[in-house]
C-alpha cells in the first residue's frame, strides 16, 4: 500500500549507500564505503539562504581490516562534497577507529568515536552500518576455499558474528539446529 501512494511522486532526497569488500595480504580486507545525499528540489536553508538541487554530502570511507580479532587495522575517509567546508575538521576522527574491533558493541564504540558533537553524524553512521560488510566480506573471503565441517560447535569460526544475530540464527532456531545435527551426524560416522 505504502509503495503505491509514492508513485508518480518526485523525490525530494535520496541517501546512496554503497559497501564493498575486497580481499588484501595476509587474510586481511578492505571495505569501502560510500555516502552520498542529494537535494532533488531547492530549499531555504537554516539562514534563509536558497539552495538548488543537487549532491550535499559525498563521503567515502576506506578500512584495512585484520583477523583474529576482526579489527581495523588502517582507516582513511574523504569528504568530496559537504554543505561546509568546516565538515572536513572531522575526518580527524578516522584515525581513532584504528585498532576497533569489530564485535557487539561495535556501533555504541563508533558513536563514542565520533559522534555528538566529535565529529560527523554521516560519516559515524557510514562507519557503523559497515559493521556487516566487514563480517560478511571477511566470512566471504574465509570461505571462498572449501572447509571441512568443524567437530562441534566450540570449533566453529565465526560462529559469534551468527550465533543470535537474527531469528534464523538464534540459539535454538533453525539453523542452529541443523548445525547441532550435522555435528551428531558426523561424530556418528
Amino acid at each position: 500500500m505504502l509503495k503505491e501512494l509514492i508513485q508518480n511522486k518526485e523525490q525530494i532526497h535520496t541517501r546512496q549507500l554503497s559497501l564493498s569488500t575486497y580481499p588484501h595480504e595476509d587474510d586481511m580486507i578492505l571495505v569501502h564505503g560510500e555516502l552520498k545525499d542529494r537535494r532533488h528540489v531547492p530549499i531555504f536553508d537554516i539562514l534563509g539562504r536558497p539552495k538548488g538541487p543537487g549532491v550535499i554530502h559525498h563521503i567515502t570511507l576506506t578500512l584495512a581490516v585484520a583477523p583474529a580479532p576482526l579489527r581495523i587495522v588502517d582507516a582513511e575517509a574523504e569528504m568530496i562534497t559537504v554543505p561546509m567546508e568546516e565538515c572536513r575538521s572531522c575526518l580527524d576522527r578516522v584515525e581513532e577507529l584504528k585498532g576497533l574491533e569489530v564485535k557487539s558493541g561495535f556501533s555504541n564504540r563508533v558513536r563514542e568515536i565520533m559522534g555528538n558533537t566529535k565529529g560527523c553524524t554521516h560519516l559515524c553512521g557510514l562507519t557503523t552500518v559497515m559493521a556487516q560488510e566487514i563480517v560478511h566480506g571477511w566470512l566471504t573471503q574465509k570461505r571462498k576455499k572449501e572447509i571441512a565441517l568443524p567437530s562441534s560447535m566450540e570449533e566453529l569460526q565465526g560462529k559469534n558474528f551468527l550465533v543470535d544475530s537474527c531469528r534464523i540464527w538464534k540459539k535454538d532456531g533453525i539453523r542452529m539446529k541443523q548445525l547441532t545435527r550435522a555435528f551428531q551426524d558426523k561424530s556418528n560416522s
